[in-house]
């Protein structure tokens, strides 16, 4: 008889789908967007329309197992396409030198992303704000942060550099996945 159970119990695990699972990002329903402040008075919106990202999810418990992404700093696109230019020079993210800034989740909490961001080899922790939404088999994070472009080095040499562009960035992702 234990063996019977131990062999049932065995084959209603194996039959289950694993819960936790990686899921593959679509590019497509997904965005890496930002915002930052131009001439004190305004607002730049910006995104990276080519990126990536390694999501595992579990759907039972609704945990965030692990999130990395990159992002290919070439890609920034602001709708201005002499601006774009200038933010991949070498005085800004130079990105001939530094192609890709990355993120590495490090701890999750409901509603908090914890993690290291790298831009042009400075990597720093931030936390991102967060929600996670399944619609059926397919996940959705919307997730926000700000941080200082100073930190990364992310500056260039200007009298004015203080007054045309702000320090803050605010970061705005939408990840939509759906398991592998």
């Amino acid at each position: 008889m234990k063996k019977f159970l131990s062999i049932s119990a065995l084959v209603a695990l194996l039959s289950c789908p694993l819960l936790a699972q990686p899921y593959v990002l679509d590019p497509n329903n997904s965005q890496v967007n930002f915002e930052i402040s131009h001439l004190k008075l305004t607002k730049v919106d910006g995104k990276f329309d080519k990126f990536s990202a390694n999501i595992d999810y579990d759907t039972t418990t609704k945990v965030l197992n692990s999130l990395e992404g990159s992002v290919e700093i070439a890609s920034v696109d602001t709708a201005n396409a002499k601006r774009d230019e200038h933010l991949n020079a070498a005085d800004i993210f130079d990105s001939k030198k530094y192609p890709n800034m990355t993120f590495k989740m490090t701890k999750f909490e409901a509603g908090k992303i914890y993690g290291d961001l790298t831009i042009k080899n400075t990597t720093k922790p931030i936390v991102l704000q967060s929600t996670e939404t399944l619609n059926g088999a397919t996940l959705q994070i919307q997730a926000s942060a700000t941080i200082k472009r100073s930190d990364f080095g992310v500056v260039w040499e200007s009298n004015l550099k203080n007054s045309l562009v702000g320090d803050e960035v605010k970061i705005l992702l939408t990840l939509t996945a759906n398991p592998q």
